[in-house]
This record gives structure tokens, sequence and C-alpha cells, in this order.
């Protein structure tokens, strides 16, 4: 069982509420995994309370996954339950309601054997805020509500009819917390321009990497093809269907030879079936040009896939209503392993403007691209030179895990002295 070290009381204790925490090796782990490993190193006890959908981690000093194999907190079956109930009946989306009440019960476990003093909460899903919301009002901590993704603007969260919804909870969440932190200066500025009033609330901090994780390119084994690779589940709002249709009039036009070049798909793909019948799919498959390994693999693999791939593919969500809604917490790791990109986004996004700035070889195929304008581009693309190159000093200083927890810690020490 994973255990929760005592420690005497100090006055710099946080809880970090994470719905996806190890061992689920999903990209949108990482960012809770390096406030977990950092803010320690910048004065703040961190106790991370998760989920266990993925299992429990075992060992871990400083995690609580619950529910657990233990069933601690019996009682609170019951609320858990109920809150089934009203996400089925009554909520639009998903927001991993059952949680909270074992989320709040193991947060007021810890803070009856230490003195916390903040909580931070990472979402999606939005059972993090919930429970952090109800541990301000009930114990008075202060509060940093973390957005990976924001609610308004979010095209998974699609439905028209519930957009009041999202309205609803994203303004309570800013009347509430003490801070709120947006991942892209896209989302901040948006959010600050639609809340004048809290705009001293809304800071930014990016997402970014581990400065301790040994990414980086690894030697090409001998192959007569090169790789283009996609590392990570393939959602349905990320889609490549535009390149892939290019690809494939680029190999009937004898522009590309079939034997030169592989499209790998290294992870589960939504609705395979329906992106295995697009046609352009099909002809790629039937050419022998396409690769799928439809497993989600461990992240140590998944690095060895992309340190060795030539190419790597980036999708940026098909989202022209609101450019800059989200970076692909994988194009820092791409980034690092040096290979070009091959980046599907927005006019002036800011995958766009990380790219440009990063130092490596990329191109952009934009979603509003002409048939003519994609060949062209991914003609050039796969001209490139696959030699990896260094990640620049502003990409490896702005984006460094580590100070970005830094970040978080300077902004709590700010909020304890207002």
């Amino acid at each position: 069982m994973p255990s929760v070290e005592k420690v005497p009381c100090h006055p710099r204790s946080l809880i970090l509420l994470a719905y996806y925490y190890l061992p689920d090796n999903t990209s949108g782990v990482q960012r809770a995994v390096r406030l977990a490993k950092y803010l320690p190193r910048h004065g703040y006890d961190t106790i991370v309370v998760c989920s266990s959908h993925a299992g429990e981690l075992p060992g871990a000093q400083n995690v609580l996954h619950v529910p657990d194999t233990a069933n601690r907190w019996p009682r609170v079956k019951f609320w858990s339950t109920l809150a089934a109930r009203v996400q089925r009946f009554f909520l639009p989306y998903n927001e991993q309601l059952p949680w909270v009440p074992y989320a709040i019960a193991a947060a007021q476990h810890l803070i009856s054997q230490r003195r916390v003093a903040a909580v931070v909460s990472t979402s999606p899903p939005l059972a993090s805020h919930f429970a952090a919301l109800w541990l301000k009002k009930r114990h008075g901590l202060t509060w940093i509500a973390d957005f990976r993704d924001p609610l308004l603007g979010n095209p998974v969260r699609s439905r028209k009819w519930a957009k009041l919804y999202d309205m609803v909870l994203q303004r309570w969440i800013f009347s509430h917390a003490d801070a709120v932190i947006a991942v892209t200066d896209a989302v901040a500025n948006e959010w600050r321009a639609r809340y004048p009033y809290w705009a001293h609330k809304i800071h930014l901090i990016w997402n970014g990497f581990d400065p301790e994780d040994a990414i980086g390119p690894a030697p090409i084994p001998p192959r007569p093809y090169r790789i283009l690779a996609h590392i990570g589940i393939l959602y349905v709002q990320r889609h490549p269907l535009a390149m892939a249709s290019s690809m494939e009039r680029l190999l009937r036009r004898g522009l590309l030879d079939a034997g030169s070049i592989r499209l790998r798909f290294v992870g589960p793909i939504q609705q395979e079936v329906q992106f295995t019948s697009h046609p352009a799919i099909a002809a790629l498959m039937q050419n022998g040009c396409l690769e799928m390994d439809g497993q989600l693999v461990p992240r140590q693999q998944a690095m060895r896939e992309l340190a060795t791939s030539d190419f790597l593919l980036l999708l940026d969500i098909v989202n022209l209503s609101n450019v800059g809604y989200t970076v692909p917490a994988k194009l820092y790791d791409y980034v690092l392993a040096g290979r070009p990109v091959l980046a599907v986004t927005d006019h002036g996004s800011p995958v766009e403007r990380i790219l440009a700035q990063s130092g490596i070889l990329y191109v952009c195929l934009y979603h509003d691209d002409s048939d003519e304008e994609l060949d062209r581009k991914l003609l050039t693309f796969f001209q490139l030179p696959t030699e990896p190159r260094n990640p620049s000093p502003w990409f490896l200083e702005q984006f460094d895990g580590s100070r970005q927890a830094e970040n978080v810690a300077g902004l709590l020490n700010k909020l304890f002295k207002e």
C-alpha cells in the first residue's frame, strides 16, 4: 500500500490534486509528475492525491491513490455513488465526479497529520478543481487551479447546449481560486479579456519537459525506408487525414516512392475503424506505407520510438474558431529529439511559434491549406536532412520543468504574502 511519510508540521506543505498520475503513462500525467518532483526543491513539501484508475504505484512516497485496495474511508462510498448518479443523469461530460469524495477524504486525512497551507489542482478532469474548492472553503487553503486544457473553446467539449454549463463552471472556478494557470499565452490572453476583474489571478506557465530525463536522438537502425512517426494517442480532434491524403496523392503521382517512406502511429487510435476506412488511410495501408501499433506503450519505449524515427508528426487540434487552444505535450519531447517535425496546426498558433524558435527543422501544414499547398510542403519536408539538431538555448530555458515548478512556488510565495 502506498505510504505517506509522516513529517513534522511544516508551514509550506501542499496537496497536489491530479486525477491522472503514475503509473498512468499518458503525456498529460507528466506535468503533475514534474510539479511533484520539483516543488519540494523550491520549499514546498508536496503530497499527491490521485486516482487509482491505472493501478497504484508500488512503494511511492507522498502519493495517495484513491479509492485504494485497502478500502480506506468506506463511508465515502455512499457519496461517491451519489456523485456517479449526478454525473450520469445531470452532467453533459464525464468530470470523474465519483472520485471527488475520495480525494476530499484523503486530503482531510493529510490535513489532520500535517499543517497543509495550499492545494494545487490540475485538470482535466474537473474533479480535481471540485475537490480543491471544497478544501478551500472547509479549511481555508490557498488554492491554485492549473488548467492543462481550458473549458470554453475546448473542442473536446463541443456540445452546444452545454456551453452555458462550461461558462458557469469556468467563472465559478475563477471567482474562488486564488490563482489560475494557463499553459499557452493565447489562452491566458483570452481569459484576461473575458474576465478583466480577475486578470490579476491569471498566470501563464507553459507545459514543458523534465531536464533530468535523458531524452534525445539515438542512432537510426539500418532500414531501406524512413519513418514519419506519431507517438501517443491519436485523438479524434487531432487527425492526420489531410496530410495522409497529400501523401497518397504524392505516391500516386510518382513524386514519392512507396518503398522509401513509412507513416507510423505508435499508440491507441480513437475510432480506429472509421480512421482505417478513410480512402487515403486505406490506400497507404494497401501500399505498405502505413504502420499502426495500437497499444499504449510504456514511456521508455515511446521515447525509444521517438529517438529512432527519421521524422516526427505533430497534430494540433482542428479548432479554427480559437487558435492557440493548447500545445500537444509531446511537442517538447519532439524538440529534444532534434529530428525534423511535421506539424499540422493553425497560422500563428503557439505550436508554430515554439517551433520557429526551437532550433530544429520543421514544416507546418495549416488546416486551411489547399491540396496544392499541402503537396508542395509535404514534398519539401521529406527532402529535409534527418540529422538531429540541438534545441535552442531559448527553448531549453523557457520550457524547463524545474523552472516551471519554481514559478509555481514563486506564485505561492506571493499569495502567502498578500
